[in-house]
């Protein structure tokens, strides 16, 4: 988390950008994205300057990614902040001005930025500045970076130079895994036959799974019951 201060109409401004990443590497079910895991995992031991782009369908874990790169490279001493699309673009894109001087930067959901036309060219010139020196950077978008709308050529470019990694959707029998794995974590018991049978009913996607989750979890510490086939039926009415 960082403070900006701008001065608007005469009057200051101060504003709180960043997140404190919650996620980390040990909570994300790799599947089939090992090789995706193993790059961003070796980037704070590399030292070198370095350029992901992440991209996957809504509730693929992207943002569960760059905030466990977040944390990783803060674990590694590394000045790094992790940065929401939707939050950034309450503001304009001066906003970023000085962030090239952190070693790593996290953009998550970058392709609702560069909706905005001024954001185009405002990334752009970040960009260039965060690469004139030895920072590195990790975005994530719902699409490749060719597919991306954007205008600028330049800029497209730019986005097509780095490490593309598709996140590859999980199976269910590993989100199955997850479920259980996640349940534990929070202290309840959940059996495979119940997280078959919420994976049957339930979107798929990792986030309504936890949402799901949540919910029984809640539920169930305040009606004092065990997480079985029937409670679940009746706490989320399927």
């Amino acid at each position: 988390m960082i403070e900006k201060t701008f001065t608007t109409e005469g009057q200051q401004l101060t504003l709180s950008l960043g997140r404190q990443p919650k996620r980390d590497f040990d909570g994300f079910v790799v599947g089939d994205n090992s090789q995706l895991v193993m790059a961003l995992k070796s980037l704070p031991e590399s030292n070198k300057r370095s350029f992901y782009f992440v991209w996957g369908e809504s509730g693929s874990g992207k943002s569960h990614l760059l905030q466990a790169e977040c944390q990783l490279a803060t674990l590694a001493q590394w000045r790094c902040i992790y940065l929401e699309a939707e939050q950034l673009l309450e503001f304009g894109p001066e906003v970023l001005d000085g962030m090239e001087h952190f070693d790593l930067v996290c953009v998550d959901d970058i392709d609702q930025l560069l909706s905005v036309e001024s954001w185009e060219e405002g990334f752009f010139h970040f960009y260039n500045k965060l690469f004139d020196g030895n920072s590195s950077l990790v975005v994530s978008a719902s699409s490749a970076p060719r597919s991306l709308d954007v205008e600028l050529p330049d800029l497209q470019s730019r986005l097509c130079s780095g490490e593309a990694y598709q996140i590859a959707s999980l199976a269910d029998d590993a989100k199955m895994e997850f479920m259980i794995s996640d349940a534990h974590k929070r202290g309840f018991q959940l059996t495979p036959e119940v997280a078959e049978y919420i994976i049957q009913r339930s979107p798929r996607d990792i986030l309504s799974l936890q949402a799901v989750l949540d919910k029984l979890d809640a539920l169930s510490l305040s009606e004092q019951r065990l997480i079985t086939i029937p409670f679940v039926k009746k706490s989320l009415a399927w």
